[in-house]
This record gives structure tokens, sequence and C-alpha cells, in this order.
């Protein structure tokens, strides 16, 4: 089951600021699913040419600051429809959730321990910036190594790296957990998130909210 995690979120001053990282999972039970979810919360269609994905390691260490993985992941044609979404996945999350991408991701493309996910427009532009974290002493969010206030903090999940997170209603400002168990019953990528908390009771989704699950 999963928990609301608070976090921190600061709006976008740009138009294309309407697109925002709506749902990401990157560790789980096994061989890792692994997705990254786009979101337009805007009233008209963005091209995502040329924008791009960042991964900066944000463990205290030697390794601090350097790049995750074959990260940035530039998108290199696609567009993102008013209210629709953007999935960048892996080919095990695609046969695991029945889906089909449309940026494909390398296997072990997300971080296992704390990073933080930095979204670019095509001009490199940073348009969301969010610092994903097992709680571990002297990680920062940052870009390069510099270290930076990220628009969105999550994590830890008990004394784990959260398996991953998405917005409780899609383009909301509430991030909740992602289960590690696969397909988690709350992912749900490249279509509608689990609406907000003020919602469940109408739609008959009351009690969602319970312990979070631990490896």
């Amino acid at each position: 089951m999963k928990t609301i995690i608070a976090i921190v979120a600061a709006a976008g001053s740009m138009a294309s600021a309407n697109i925002t990282i709506n749902e990401v999972l990157g560790s789980t039970a096994g061989a890792d699913s692994e997705f990254i979810e786009l979101y337009n919360t805007g009233a008209s269609a963005v091209d995502l040419t040329g924008w791009s994905i960042e991964l900066w390691d944000s463990d205290a260490g030697t390794a601090f600051g350097t790049s995750d993985g074959a990260a940035p992941y530039v998108i290199n044609t696609g567009s993102i429809a008013a209210g629709g979404w953007f999935l960048m996945s892996n080919a095990l999350a695609d046969a695991t959730y029945g889906v089909t991408g449309d940026f494909l991701l390398p296997s072990n493309a997300i971080e296992n321990s704390s990073y933080t996910m930095v979204l670019r427009d095509a001009g490199a532009n940073v348009m969301q910036t969010i610092f994903v974290t097992d709680g571990g002493a002297g990680d920062a969010a940052n870009i390069a190594g510099t270290i930076i206030t990220p628009d969105a903090t999550f994590g830890p999940d008990g004394t784990f790296l959260p398996a991953g997170f998405y917005r409780v209603g899609d383009g909301s400002d509430t991030l909740a957990v992602l289960e590690f168990d696969q397909p988690s019953p709350s992912a749900t990528p490249g279509y509608a998130n689990i609406p907000a908390p003020a919602a469940l009771g109408v739609l008959g989704l009351g009690g969602l909210v319970a312990a979070r699950r631990r490896r």
C-alpha cells in the first residue's frame, strides 16, 4: 500500500512549465521496471523535441554530482497533448504494465540510491527538479555537483529509497509512494493517476492511504 509524503513545490514561470514530472518508478523488487511519465497541465500541446531528463548522483561521497547511467535522456521527437502524458520507459516496464512507451529508456536508467532528476526544455532551461532520497547523511539535491534547492523533495520510504512516486491526481502538488512489488498497484504509466484525496470518497476509493511497504 502507499503512504503520502509531503513535498515542497515551486510553480514555474514559463508556459512550458505546464509540463511536469508526473510519475517515476526506478527501484523495484528484482529487476527494475523503470519509467518516467511527463504530464501536460496546460491548455495546448507542447513539442517535446529536444527536451531531456538528467539524473545526478546525490549520495554523499566520491560519486556525488556525477551523471547517473546514460543520462541525459534526450527526446529526439515527440509532443504531449493538453492534459496528456508522455511515457519514457524501459522494455521491462513496457512488458510489466502492458504499455508501449513514447521513449525507450535503457535498463537500469534510474539510480537506486539518492538522485536528483532534472527536466530541461529544448533550450536547456531547467523546468523542474525533484530530489529523491534514501535519507543518507550528507545527501543533497544537485546539478553536476552544484547544490540546488529542488522544486520537490521526496523520501525516504522508511529507511529505503522510495521505489518511485506519483502525483495524487495528475499534475497535483501531492506525491505518494509507489510499491516495490511489481506490478505496482498504484502505478499508472501513460494514463491517469489516482485522483487527489478530496475526490477519493466520491469515487469510492477511500481508505487507500495506509502503511508503506518495506523491501
